[in-house]
């Protein structure tokens, strides 16, 4: 495959990972899962990969976190809308800890870095907490996709899609966790109902 051993295989990357930060339609975990089982073969270059992945990362999150700066409290609806209400609430709960969480959930990249820029979160420790989730996130994705390519060492194709399958399980147990302990908190925070009274008591 000469586009995998081609320098513009980084570059495809690098903007696809850019691109996800804030406009989420296609998710670039795909991508990197399957170029990390690839690297098994030797192409493309594991750490030029893992790079060009945090590159991407720190970039798209810039550009989100601008655009929050720029929207305010203005959102759209759809599950964008209310990953920036959980968001919204994780932030002020947990601070910026928010924003390397937030990488490993649905839409959570884009919603925390939105609403990092509409709470005004300090450019500095944004650009901290993005880079520590760019580094995590890479490993963690190309790793997955690493684990199946060599697994499936003469099949890179099926280590790829091993690595996929691997990554939607746990980010479908990460999804169900959080949407529980959600609403679980809510439940201890909700005001107990008060009973009615009996007519005739008073």
């Amino acid at each position: 495959m000469p586009l995998v051993c081609s320098p513009w295989l980084y570059v495809i990357v690098f903007v696809a990972v850019t691109v996800d930060g804030f406009f989420p339609i296609v998710p670039s975990e795909t991508v990197v899962i399957s170029l990390g089982a690839l690297s098994a073969t030797g192409s493309p270059h594991l750490l030029a990969l893992v790079l060009t992945v945090v590159a991407g990362g720190i970039a798209g999150d810039r550009v989100s976190c601008v655009l929050g700066r720029k929207a305010g409290n203005r959102f759209g609806g759809g599950k964008l809308a209310v990953a920036r209400q959980r968001a919204e609430r994780a932030l002020r709960r947990y601070g910026a800890v928010t924003i390397l969480v937030g990488r490993f959930l649905p839409y959570g990249r884009t919603a925390t870095g939105m609403m990092s820029g509409s709470a005004r979160m300090p450019l500095g420790r944004f650009s901290l907490y993005s880079a520590l989730a760019s580094a995590g996130w890479a490993v963690y994705v190309i790793g997955l996709g690493r684990l199946g390519g060599v697994a499936f060492s003469d099949a890179p194709l099926l280590g790829a899609a091993v690595g996929l399958a691997i990554g939607m399980c746990l980010a479908g147990v990460c999804a169900l966790v959080e949407r529980r302990w959600t609403a679980a908190r809510r439940r201890r925070i909700r005001p107990p109902a008060s009973r009615p009274v009996p007519v005739g008591s008073r």
